[in-house]
């Protein structure tokens, strides 16, 4: 028997290889015009942290962090959008791709997640008590 996948899983594991290398090539290209190309100095205090594009790679999801508060963070989603096709322009300038997918941005909540599990778990290990195993039956 060959471990080798069959013809169209190689195709679609490729496929995807290519969607992730897209993904990764357009959070590095966003971040740089965001830093330097922007005028808006309220973009270039954001972080890039992934993308995720659409298997027919016509549409890419950003996702970003910020250090603001909930108002200021409206505002910067207001400022992305509207920034959207300036960068979709500065990217094409790029010829990464032959059509430039749509662009929607979205914060990035996944580390706010992980520091409430985080702090649910050290609550976690200060209520509960250490088990002792040395108090047996004597």
């Amino acid at each position: 028997m060959s471990s080798l996948p069959a013809p169209h899983q190689q195709q679609m594991l490729s496929h995807h290889k290519r969607r992730d290398r897209v993904g990764e090539v357009l959070r590095e290209k966003i971040a740089l015009i965001l830093l330097h190309k922007s005028r808006d100095p309220r973009l270039q205090d954001i972080t890039i942290t992934g993308v995720e594009v659409s298997d027919d790679l016509r549409r890419a999801k950003i996702f970003y962090l910020t250090r603001g508060q909930e108002t200021e963070v409206r505002l910067l989603q207001k400022a992305l959008h509207k920034a959207a096709g300036f960068i979709k322009q500065e990217l094409a300038e790029e010829h990464i791709l032959r059509v430039m997918p749509e662009l929607t941005f979205q914060l990035d909540e996944s580390w706010q997640r992980g520091e409430r599990v985080a702090h649910l778990l050290r609550q976690l290990s200060k209520e509960t008590p250490p088990s002792d195993d040395s108090q047996g039956s004597s």
